[in-house]
């Protein structure tokens, strides 16, 4: 995928870089307010990253959907003012998680590639999955096999955090558990909790980049699942205590 790239993409800052690649269920179960919250999420999220001057020339966003197909709805590039997010729609068939993590891997190592061929320092990139089901379709188990494997080395060896995130009851938090070695439960919310859960996600990306925030601070926050509860305000008063 790195021909997908050129030097334009990564713009002119010489700021160390955080990118971040948003897999996004977009199965039959997220359609109507799911996925209307969902996009609501992703626009306050972009617009909180680009009206922050050191986020908008230090943060790298990608977004890839995973329903029908896989799709990269917003590969990486140069984060433009007048630009948004493209607006996501729901299919009705099928939820191929596995493939739709080993894309974003594949698009998140094209990247750190880029920055090592521009001189370019980076953060820990961050892989953020978006889920309200268990893994659907041909080879679907196969391949959300392979991408545990991948997601586990690489967050063992401090080269990716990850942020497995359950929306509702009906996920299947043994595998999203198995995502992460180091989160000790998935986060889990509600679908009418995403802008809470985009603003905790842009705050943090702000730290990280302004204030040195430690990526392992990222895991050290009580996201276990608890069926309908939320956990997302205790995502806000970590930050709001790490900002003291």
């Amino acid at each position: 995928m790195g021909e997908m790239f050129s030097s334009a993409d990564f713009g002119t800052s010489t700021k160390r870089r955080l990118p971040i690649c948003f897999a996004l269920d977009t199965s039959g179960s997220m359609m109507g307010n799911p996925i209307k919250q969902l996009n609501m999420g992703l626009q306050n999220f972009l617009a909180s990253i680009k009206n922050n001057d050191d986020t908008r020339s230090s943060t790298d966003i990608a977004i890839i959907t995973f329903g029908s197909k896989v799709e990269i709805v917003m590969p990486f590039g140069k984060i433009a003012k007048d630009k948004g997010v493209p607006e996501i729609t729901a299919s009705t068939t099928l939820t191929p998680i596995g493939e739709g993590i080993l894309t974003a891997l594949e698009l998140l190592n094209a990247r750190k590639e880029g920055y090592k061929q521009m001189g370019i320092k980076y953060y820990q990139p961050w892989l953020v999955v978006i889920t309200d089901g268990a893994p659907q379709g041909p080879n679907a188990m196969q391949n959300m096999e392979l991408a545990i494997k991948a997601c586990n080395e690489l967050e063992a060896n401090d080269k990716l955090v990850i942020f497995n995130i359950g929306v509702g009851s009906g996920v299947d938090f043994d595998i999203l558990r198995r995502l992460s070695v180091k989160r000790e439960e998935p986060i889990s919310v509600n679908s009418t909790d995403f802008a809470k859960l985009f603003e905790f996600l842009g705050s943090s990306s702000s730290s990280i980049v302004s204030s040195g925030m430690s990526d392992d601070a990222l895991y050290h926050i009580n996201t276990a699942p608890t069926g309908d509860a939320v956990g997302v305000d205790d995502f806000m008063k970590f930050i709001n205590e790490d900002d003291n």
